[in-house]
C-alpha cells in the first residue's frame, strides 16, 4: 500500500524510469568498475592512445549505465583540456547500412563538416564505409564510439570497426549481453580491456531499486512493495536492476494516478512481467487440492484471508503458525509441529508462497524441512485467485 505523500527531496520524475540513457546521481555497488574504466580512459586521452573496451553480462545488469556515467564524467573533467565527443549506437536489429547511417548522423551533429545525405542514399556498403572513415578522419576531436548489443552484428563487420579504431583517434567501448554468434568469441583477443559484470545480491538489488523509486516518485512508496519486486526478480528471473526498472515502469501509472492503489492490483502487474510461475494453471491447483485432506484446504483458505484482510505482500513465520492453529481450532484437530512444517513445505512446493531473501535464515533448520527456516514468506499467487480456487473446491 502507498504511504505518506510528503515531498521527496531526491525526486527527479518519470525520466528516472523511462529515459533509457538516464544516469542516477550515484551508481550503487559499481564503484570499482566505475573507477577502473575512468582511470584507463583518462590515461588513454592523456597519452594519446586509443582503446577497445568490452563490458559483458546479462541484459539489464547495468553495462550501459556504467559506460554512460564514466564518459559523462570524463567529458566534464577534460572539457577545458581536450576536445572529446561521444557517438552512441544500438546494434540491435540494425543492418550494416542502418548502423553506418546512425554513426554518420551522430558524427555530423557535432562536426563542422557540411554533409549532404542525398549523395549516399543509394550507395553500396563499400561507399558508405569509405564515407564514414572520411568523416571520422576529418573530425578534430577524440572520439568515443559506444556500441551497445554488439552480439547482433556479424563478427566480420564488427571486426572492421575494431581494426579501424586502432588506426585512428577513436576509442571503441562495446557492450554484449551474450555471444549469439560463434565468431564473436574469436574477437575477444582484440579488446584491450574486458570486464564481465557480476550479479547483485538481494540486498544490493533492493537498494538499487529503492534508489530508483526515490528518484521517480514524489511521494513515499511502501518499502514492502520494493522488497516484493526484488524477491520476485530473485525467485523468477536473475538479480539484475533492468528487470526491476521494467516492473516499475509498468506500475508507474497506477501508483502515480492512485496513491491508494490496491496491493493486489500492483501484485498482478508485477507478476505479469514474468513469463511463467511454478504453477500458473488454476485447474491444476484445484485438481491437486481436491485430493488433499480438509486441513490443507482450510489452511489455504485462512492463508488467503490473511493476505486479503491485511493487504500484505508478506507473511511471517509466526503468522503462518497462527493460520495453522486457527485451522486446527476450526476443525477441532490436535496441533502438531511436524504437520505444520509439512503443510508449509506443501505450500512452497505448490508455488503459492516462497521464502523471502529479505531476512537472514534462522540459525537452526527444522529437522527434515530445510526450506522453511526463514522469517518471512511472500505470496506468489494473487490471494483473490486463491479465494476463487477455495470457493470452487468447497462448492464441488
Amino acid at each position: 500500500m502507498i504511504i505518506k505523500s510528503n515531498v521527496n527531496k531526491n525526486y527527479i520524475g518519470p525520466k528516472a524510469l523511462f529515459d533509457p540513457n538516464y544516469i542516477p546521481p550515484r551508481l550503487l555497488y559499481r564503484k570499482k568498475e566505475e573507477n577502473s574504466l575512468l582511470s584507463i580512459l583518462n590515461d588513454s586521452i592523456s597519452d594519446e592512445f586509443c582503446l577497445n573496451v568490452l563490458y559483458h553480462g546479462m541484459n539489464g545488469i547495468g553495462k550501459k549505465v556504467i559506460v554512460n556515467k564514466v564518459i559523462n564524467d570524463l567529458l566534464m573533467q577534460n572539457k577545458d583540456c581536450f576536445k572529446i565527443n561521444k557517438v552512441c549506437v544500438d546494434c540491435k536489429e540494425k543492418e550494416i547500412e542502418e548502423l553506418i547511417f546512425s554513426l554518420l548522423n551522430e558524427l555530423t551533429s557535432f562536426s563542422n563538416f557540411n554533409f549532404d545525405y542525398r549523395t549516399i542514399l543509394n550507395s553500396n556498403i563499400a561507399h558508405l564505409w569509405n564515407t564514414f572513415k572520411f568523416i571520422c578522419n576529418k573530425t578534430d576531436s577524440h572520439l568515443f564510439f559506444i556500441f551497445n548489443n554488439i552480439e547482433y552484428l556479424e563478427p566480420e563487420i564488427f571486426h572492421k570497426f575494431l581494426q579501424f579504431s586502432k588506426e585512428t583517434n577513436i576509442t571503441l567501448i562495446s557492450t554484449v549481453n551474450k555471444f549469439l554468434k560463434p565468431g564473436t568469441m574469436d574477437l575477444l583477443s582484440e579488446f584491450d580491456f574486458k570486464h564481465k559484470l557480476d550479479f547483485f545480491s538481494y540486498h544490493e538489488l533492493y537498494s538499487i531499486l529503492k534508489q530508483r523509486v526515490l528518484l521517480s516518485f514524489s511521494h513515499e512508496i511502501d518499502k514492502d512493495l520494493i522488497r516484493y519486486i526484488t524477491d520476485l526478480i530473485c525467485e523468477e528471473y536473475v538479480p539484475v536492476p533492468g528487470k526491476g526498472i521494467e516492473i516499475l515502469r509498468d506500475i508507474y501509472p497506477t501508483i502515480k494516478n492512485n496513491k491508494g492503489a490496491c496491493n493486489f492490483e500492483l501484485l498482478e502487474i508485477c507478476q505479469n512481467e514474468f513469463d511463467t510461475f511454478q504453477i500458473s494453471d488454476e485447474f491444476s491447483i484445484i485438481n491437486y487440492l481436491s485430493e488433499e485432506d480438509i486441513l490443507t484446504v482450510v489452511f489455504l483458505d485462512n492463508l488467503s484471508n490473511f493476505f486479503v484482510s491485511k493487504m500484505n505482500y508478506y507473511i511471517s513465520f509466526n503468522e503462518l503458525m497462527e493460520c495453522y492453529e486457527l485451522s486446527c481450532e476450526s476443525l477441532e484437530c490436535i496441533k502438531n509441529n511436524n504437520e505444520f512444517y509439512s503443510l508449509i513445505e506443501e505450500m512452497l512446493n505448490m508455488g503459492i508462497i516462497k521464502p523471502s531473501k529479505r531476512t537472514n535464515y534462522k540459525n537452526n533448520a527444522y529437522k527434515g524441512f530445510n526450506n522453511i527456516n526463514c522469517d518471512f514468506f511472500f505470496t506468489i499467487i494473487n490471494p483473490k485467485q486463491i479465494k476463487v480456487i477455495i470457493d470452487t473446491i468447497f462448492n464441488q
